[in-house]
């Protein structure tokens, strides 16, 4: 019986939760969506995460939709999705550049190790 009871809450609860978010949700959503886009631009995510920043892109267009369309829950699902995007283009835009800036120190080192005679063990 207490199975039955729990199931019929559950039941009336969800249209409580699918409503949960409101216009303010979806706003602050894509606002943060739209920001982390704009880190991610900054990061040179264009040139080193063009994939991922595009899916940002897109997402944040599909929230902007849903807005339009006051499905609130869906815009800020599709906000999130944006900003976890962005996220992600930011973090393998930095990665990428690392990596560029790492091999350029070790070149530079080889390069100095040739000029003065030094061998990779660090023995002239």
């Amino acid at each position: 019986m207490g199975n039955k009871v729990l199931a019929a809450a559950m039941l009336l609860a969800l249209p409580l939760i699918s409503h949960a978010q409101d216009r303010k949700d979806a706003e602050l959503a894509m606002t943060e969506a739209g920001a982390s886009i704009d880190a991610a631009e900054r990061a040179d995510a264009a040139q080193f995460a063009s994939t991922d920043l595009a899916t940002a892109h897109n997402m944040l267009a599909n929230a902007q939709g849903a807005y339009d369309h006051h499905h609130w829950t869906d815009s800020v699902f599709n906000a999130e999705n944006a900003k976890a995007d962005a996220n992600l283009a930011s973090a393998r835009s930095r990665e990428q550049r690392a990596e560029q800036a790492t091999a350029e120190v070790e070149r530079s080192v080889a390069t100095l190790r040739e000029q003065m005679g030094i061998s990779d063990g660090g023995q002239p």
